[in-house]
């Protein structure tokens, strides 16, 4: 006999399971639906709903450096690391904190001041709720769910615009630093500068004032007072140059100082100017795709999963229940009352 016929359950007896057993299937299947629509309706499972902010992250370079004249392209996108430093400053502390505090999200999520682990949830939600992520082709995303559609969009767009706050604090603190730097070293080199100018006054009152001329120009007029006998004139051009010797070096040394130092004055004047503007200007550290808008429709929970899915395994749990039943039924393990 064929092998099949031996089967206890083979096409035809399943066939005929399921016309056997086809309302209480249907009552099984019926009543998991029924529920999973009832526990998965707004009473039960809070709907959430979404909002993203698309953005490319712009090239990390200082804006005064650019307009100064290196070879840097401020109006140029960031590459890898650009949107992983942009990813680090929208997942700070410094950020959520600033979100916190502006939507008051405590009361938001409905967390009690005497909560011990009020923080602890607080950070929990707020992860669960607010991400972002790097995308396939270079832009950096901001996710926010939240159960207000207003709400979701308004916390998406601050977390966009703290991302330039944050940066341009920490850009500022940093440049008000170089600045102040600077700007002492400047004022030391212009106290420098006045003092070696005011010495070069004084050597120049005393007659020396330009020292390889002069000596040059000394000396051959000195030969000619020489060969013409002049003895005063000898003396007068004699003492000139005694003059040139004694303080020629020290012209000369305070002569190049004062042009080092007016070459260095102008190397801190630029960095200083650069911090300047640095500290006084805005930069936006990305390009702004797609803003927030308010989500017409929730994202969460999905319900016709939830109902095809609780129907789907309830009518399998169904399935081998019975099928169980009816074999302990066959083997004479369970009988049934008459």
């Amino acid at each position: 006999m064929d092998k099949n016929v031996n089967k206890e359950f083979d096409s035809t007896n399943i066939f005929m399971f399921f016309i056997r057993w086809w309302k209480q299937l249907g009552i099984i299947c019926f009543s998991a639906a029924v529920l999973a629509v009832i526990f998965s309706s707004p009473v039960f499972i809070t709907p959430l709903f979404e909002s993203t902010v698309l953005m490319f992250p712009a090239k990390s370079s200082s804006l005064s450096r650019a307009v100064f004249g290196t070879n840097v392209d401020f109006l140029e996108y960031g590459d890898v690391d650009d949107a992983e430093r942009l990813l680090q400053v929208l997942g700070s502390t410094a950020v959520r904190d600033k979100v916190v505090e502006r939507f008051d999200l405590f009361e938001h999520y409905e967390i009690d001041e005497d909560d011990k682990y009020r923080n602890t949830n607080l950070r929990r939600i707020y992860n669960s709720n607010i991400s972002s992520r790097r995308t396939p082709y270079g832009a950096v995303e901001i996710r926010v769910r939240d159960k207000s559609p207003e709400m979701a969009a308004d916390i998406a767009n601050e977390i966009s615009a703290l991302a330039d706050t944050i940066q341009n604090d920490i850009r500022q603190q940093r440049a008000l630093l170089a600045y102040q730097v600077a700007r002492q070293s400047y004022e030391n080199m212009l106290h420098e500068i006045n003092i070696t100018r005011d010495s070069l006054t004084t050597l120049m009152g005393m007659g020396v004032y330009q020292f390889n001329a002069q000596a040059e120009r000394l000396t051959q007029q000195l030969a000619r007072e020489i060969a013409e006998g002049n003895t005063r004139g000898v003396q007068a051009l004699e003492d000139r140059l005694d003059v040139l010797k004694n303080y020629g070096g020290i012209f000369i040394t305070q002569n190049e100082h004062l042009a080092q130092v007016s070459r260095n004055l102008h190397v801190v004047q630029r960095v200083m100017q650069e911090a300047r503007a640095d500290l006084d200007n805005f930069v936006s550290f990305k390009f702004l795709i797609d803003d927030a808008f308010v989500a017409e429709r929730k994202v969460y929970p999905t319900r016709w999963l939830i109902v095809f899915l609780a129907t789907f395994a309830a009518g399998v749990m169904g399935v081998l229940s019975l099928m169980t039943y009816e074999h302990l039924l066959n083997k004479g393990i369970i009988k049934v009352k008459k």
